[in-house]
């Protein structure tokens, strides 16, 4: 036994020392991360900002000046522009000019003063921009709600639109979309560098000629891919710390959970991944024939973990397919650890099968790498 624990030390170390002594490998670990990170926070938001808002205030009443007077200072709305008529509006929507507009009728200061009638505005937005008049809509929402008026919501074509009763928002008040994606975008990264580093391991020995050495040495087939994973698994681990770091002190996004929760089920992911890595590197020949295995698991994977539809949405027969991508339990668990501060029964059940995917898997590579030396 103890004889065993060290050939597997050896290989680890071997493993390591390989890795980080490789300019090629040591880039792969760090800088594309970063570049990711970076790229896809600044440049992937579904956030609203800087929205050209057209109005038409048919009330010279102080109450409709204060009323507008609320848009122009709130900070998604970049532009209020003043337009003449109806008609004017909803033209310079069409034409792209503004991406929603405000009317208010005669009556809005009249029914402001009265106690028994409501002020009532109309909602003018693109609709060719789902998502964001959705967003907008509930904005728009708030900011009539505190001032007792019923807005009419319609797109530019004069369809009703809903835009949803306001709520308070749970563990993301401001809807600030950096927040909600950060933890799944922290996920697909360590889910790369895992898969990366794993698929390369044992197709890098047969392209360098060193894969026949390693069967002379004493170290059988399961201390030999033991020894590969538990070295892919430790430098993943550091180059996610890394990430998780720079997310958290960088980009000001609290870790709501426990540090040593997210490092458990960071390793027990990674374990799972590294092992995946590792049965495609025992079927590869070349290391480009093991880069095409990854990036062939890699978007389905991603596809079927709720990152980007919820899995509540998907078909019955898709769901099940989610129960054995170890992406979607670590992408839940990482949500929960990072917004809500999820408990430590709700990671335990994402826990589990990261598990039992790591360990099937982990099995399979093992009888793969048998079979390939025979």
């Amino acid at each position: 036994m103890l004889g065993s624990i060290r050939r597997v030390w050896r290989l680890f170390l071997k493993e390591v020392i390989i890795a980080l002594g490789t300019p090629k490998t040591r880039n792969i670990l760090i800088v594309p991360q970063i570049i990711e990170l970076v790229m896809f926070s600044f440049a992937v938001s579904l956030d609203v900002t800087n929205v050209r808002l057209g109005v038409v205030n048919l009330d010279s009443g102080v109450e409709s000046s204060t009323f507008l007077l609320s848009f122009g200072t709130k900070p998604v709305f970049k532009e209020v522009r003043y337009y003449q008529s109806y008609e004017e509006l909803k033209e310079a929507i069409e034409q792209r000019e503004i991406f929603a507009g405000l009317a208010v009728p005669n009556d809005f200061s009249a029914r402001m003063l009265s106690k028994d009638e409501t002020a009532k505005v109309q909602f003018l937005v693109d609709g060719r921009r789902a998502n964001a008049s959705a967003i907008l809509g509930g904005y728009v929402a708030q900011i009539t709600q505190t001032y007792g008026v019923q807005a009419a919501f319609q797109n530019a074509n004069g369809e009703p639109m809903t835009s949803g009763p306001v709520v308070r928002r749970w563990f993301n008040p401001n809807l600030i979309a950096r927040n909600s994606f950060m933890p799944g975008l922290i996920c697909l990264i360590t889910t790369t560098v895992g898969i990366m580093v794993s698929a390369l391991s044992i197709s890098r020995e047969r392209e360098m000629g060193t894969f026949e050495q390693l069967l002379v040495t004493p170290a059988s087939p399961i201390e030999i891919v033991a020894g590969k994973m538990i070295a892919a698994v430790f430098l993943a681990t550091g180059s996610v710390l890394l990430i998780t770091a720079i997310v958290i002190f960088g980009f000001k996004l609290p870790l709501q959970g426990s540090f040593g929760l997210m490092l458990l089920t960071t390793i027990t992911y990674l374990a799972s991944i590294v092992s995946i890595g590792l049965m495609i590197s025992s079927l590869s020949t070349t290391q480009q024939q093991s880069t095409l295995g990854a990036f062939i698991f890699i978007p389905p994977a991603i596809m079927l973990s709720g990152f980007a539809a919820p899995i509540e949405n998907m078909p019955y027969w898709l769901k099940a397919c989610t129960v054995v991508n170890p992406v979607r339990w670590e992408m839940e668990a990482m949500r929960g650890l990072f917004l809500r501060g999820t408990s430590t029964e709700a990671i335990i059940a994402c826990l589990i099968p990261l598990a039992i995917v790591a360990a099937v898997s982990l099995l399979a590579a093992i009888y793969m790498f048998k079979r390939r030396m025979e």
